[in-house]
């Protein structure tokens, strides 16, 4: 009896919330910023959950999607913790990585003040080989070593290859300077390089299904918090952990891939309204007609709630100090 007055008592107050919301949202616009430029995959999201939104919240705004690029997503977090409106007009999408900043001494910011919203999909990366390399398994990297291309010392497609070295023995030679994935693409094409440590696995099926289809590829290893169904005879890199330090170092950096395409308020809002924020979200994830939309566009959608993004986030940031050192210097190749 008691638990059902308190299911009860919580549907009234987010219906009162609801209708309070609408009255504020009612013929304005939400602006839904993107941490990154026009045409990439954060952008493809942001606009598709623009489109449908506005009428899973009360009042049915219009949602209006603003690219604000600069700094790998720091401009953004600056302007939504110091400038944005925090009545829920104002919401934004970043870098996954951002959230986990400040947890490897990179940029300053309260993760846990920051209203999460909700994730779109969650990711598991990959190691992948050009099908004229020598390199089969990812034992064969231990023993002959493999070249890789990368962006810079910041990416993923560094981070990973310097940590699977430091930890496991392998020999990666990471080339970096790539001024784009693209660009790593083409150097594998031309023999320039071997292959690419940090693909996320939707992406590959998303843009380059022919390589899979024509075997012009090879998967090393899989990195995530889930393995990929598909792929069951590839390792993990939790495979290769030996010791539960190993296996912390590689939850730290697998868990921005779990965060996938992560959409959040600016701190210091009301907490009835980031109810009615979250709830929208993800009823606007469970909406068919977005779903039709992600599948045309090759969007995995596989979704979190904020609740659970914020969850997430609490379990990471109480990893013991000495392991994020740790996993701070393995990424470095140290």
């Amino acid at each position: 009896m008691r638990a059902s007055l308190t299911i009860c008592a919580t549907t009234l107050l987010l219906a009162a919330a609801s209708s309070a919301v609408a009255q504020d949202f009612k013929g304005k616009d939400i602006n839904l910023y993107v941490g990154s430029g026009a045409g990439g995959p954060y952008d493809a999201y942001a606009r598709l959950l623009g489109r449908h939104l506005g009428k899973h919240l009360p009042g049915n705004p219009a949602v209006v999607v603003q690219n604000m690029p600069g700094a790998s997503g720091r401009r953004l977090i600056s302007f939504m913790t110091n400038v944005a409106p925090k009545d829920g007009t104002a919401i934004a999408t970043i870098q996954r990585g951002n959230a986990f900043e400040p947890l490897m001494g990179g940029a300053h910011f309260d993760v846990e003040a920051i209203a999460w919203i909700g994730n779109v999909n969650n990711e598991t990366n990959v190691c992948m080989v050009w099908h004229t390399s020598p390199v089969n398994t990812i034992e064969d990297v231990r023993t002959r070593g493999m070249v890789v291309g990368s962006s810079g010392p910041a990416s993923t497609d560094s981070i990973y290859p310097n940590v699977l070295n430091h930890l496991h023995g392998m020999k990666f030679k990471v080339v970096e300077g790539y001024k784009s994935a693209t660009e790593v693409h083409i150097a594998m094409e031309r023999g320039e390089a071997e292959g690419r440590c940090g693909i996320s696995w939707d992406t590959l099926q998303a843009l380059n299904a022919d390589w899979l289809r024509d075997r012009k590829i090879r998967i090393l290893v899989q990195i995530g918090l889930d393995r990929v169904p598909e792929l069951a005879s590839v390792p993990s890199v939790f495979d290769l952990a030996k010791t539960e330090e190993e296996r912390q170092i590689w939850a730290l950096w697998a868990a921005p891939l779990k965060m996938g395409r992560p959409f959040f308020a600016p701190p210091g809002m009301a907490a009835e309204r980031v109810t009615v924020l979250r709830r929208a979200f993800d009823a606007a994830m469970n909406d068919p007609e977005l779903r039709a939309e992600a599948a045309k566009m090759n969007l995995a959608i596989a979704p979190m709630t904020g609740e659970q993004v914020a969850q997430l986030l609490r379990q990471v940031y109480a990893t013991p100090n000495a392991v994020v050192e740790k996993a701070a210097a393995a990424s470095k190749g140290r």
